[in-house]
Parts: C-alpha cells; structure tokens; sequence
C-alpha cells in the first residue's frame, strides 16, 4: 500500500465518508469482501480477505 493523491489508469476509486482509496487493477480481486481499516502504531489492517489459490507457500502470488 502507498499514498496517492489520484487514481491510476485502471485503477479503482472508492470513496467512503469523504476518504478517496485507489485500488490496483491486479489488486481488485483480492481485495473482495476485504476490511481494510487503519490503528495508529499497526498501519493498515486488513480482515477477511480470502485465501491465496495457491496456497501458503506459495511465493509468486
């Protein structure tokens, strides 16, 4: 994750109580049914995102 100020070409621009977040095209899907949420001293925390398709060991993904 970075900071940005605007939206990439193919980007995805949610907007939630005036707070704009730009997700990666290649991200989008692995974000679905994400929380995304923010702890000052944790950063971003992110639940419910689904397990990677190929497994834990996998280092490509």
């Amino acid at each position: 994750m970075d900071i940005a100020k605007e939206a990439l070409r193919g980007d995805t621009t949610l907007e939630v109580s005036g707070l704009k977040v730009f997700i990666e095209e290649r991200a989008n899907t692995m974000l679905t049914n994400t929380n995304i949420d923010f702890s000052e001293g944790q950063g971003f925390i992110l639940s419910g995102m689904q397990p990677s398709s190929c497994g834990s060991s996998c280092s490509t993904c």
